[in-house]
């Protein structure tokens, strides 16, 4: 049976603006990750030059206005614009790869129902990422599916890593390419990338990490922004966002990280 268009649009809004917080990235002002998605929040790196957050919304000119809903889940998941010119991998299509195909076809429905908003976004990749598109390329495409969706370690890993940003932000990276060190997922990060606010914490059930929490507590902790040890969390974790997430999608989250292998990884709290 079809899903009605009205439902996609609901679950896409639930992913892009409560589970991966797309509006930390696009949104037009940083203090407002609700507000529009019309990009232009700039990323520094010398990988990479200047890239800056899209146009998310349906702009024919400066935003998705001329995107197919295709177009938008290939950029999703693949890496790829609608021209095909590889997208900086600022955005993380590496975990959004995996995003089931009726999730990803929810996002773009509900990015296409947006209201347009007129801003151009100019992109200045350098020129070590110029040179390094001859050897990177989009992702392939693959056909996924969701586990059933409950308070199961299953749907917690989909959530936690395809749907929901959370290992994008735990994983510590390493190498000149900076990639996520997948053998120690959710670690937390004690040397993040330049312009992280905050270092990451570690969310594996390790003593150093949230082994001391019980699934109360991780709920808890993401309703209020209060830790166990009543300590807020810092700003640059959008507790405000995630906390709008069913009861049954953080419990999900926390039943999957109790089955990550503990990683022995003190992060200070703090700015970098």
């Amino acid at each position: 049976m079809a899903v009605p268009v009205f439902a996609q649009r609901l679950r896409g809004e639930e992913i892009v603006r409560n589970a991966a917080v797309c509006g930390q990235c696009h949104a037009a002002s940083e203090r407002d990750p609700d507000g529009p998605l019309s990009g232009g929040k700039e990323f520094r790196d010398w990988r990479i030059g200047v890239a800056r957050a899209s146009n998310l919304t349906p702009d024919d000119d400066t935003g998705l206005g001329t995107w197919s809903e295709a177009d938008i889940v290939r950029a999703l998941r693949s890496g790829q614009r609608k021209d095909g010119r590889l997208l900086a991998p600022v955005m993380p299509y590496e975990w959004f790869h995996d995003m089931a195909d009726d999730d990803a076809l929810a996002v773009a429905r509900y990015l296409k129902s947006l209201q347009p908003v007129r801003n151009a976004v100019r992109q200045s990749p350098s020129i070590a990422f110029r040179l390094g598109k001859i050897f990177l390329h989009p992702k392939s495409a693959a056909a996924v599916t969701a586990p059933p969706r409950g308070p199961t370690a299953a749907y917690g890993e989909y959530l936690s890593q395809h749907a929901a940003l959370c290992a994008e932000c735990h994983t510590p990276r390493g190498g000149i390419r900076s990639t996520p060190d997948k053998s120690r997922l959710f670690a937390g990060m004690t040397d993040p990338p330049k312009g992280f606010p905050a270092r990451p914490s570690n969310l594996t059930p390790d003593p150093t990490g949230i082994g001391g929490w019980s699934e109360a507590d991780f709920v808890r902790a993401l309703r209020t922004g209060i830790n166990p040890s009543g300590r807020r969390l810092d700003p640059f974790m959008p507790w405000q966002q995630i906390r709008r997430m069913p009861d049954d999608d953080l419990i999900a989250i926390y039943r999957y990280l109790r089955t990550v292998p503990p990683s022995h990884n003190v992060v200070a709290t703090g700015a970098p």
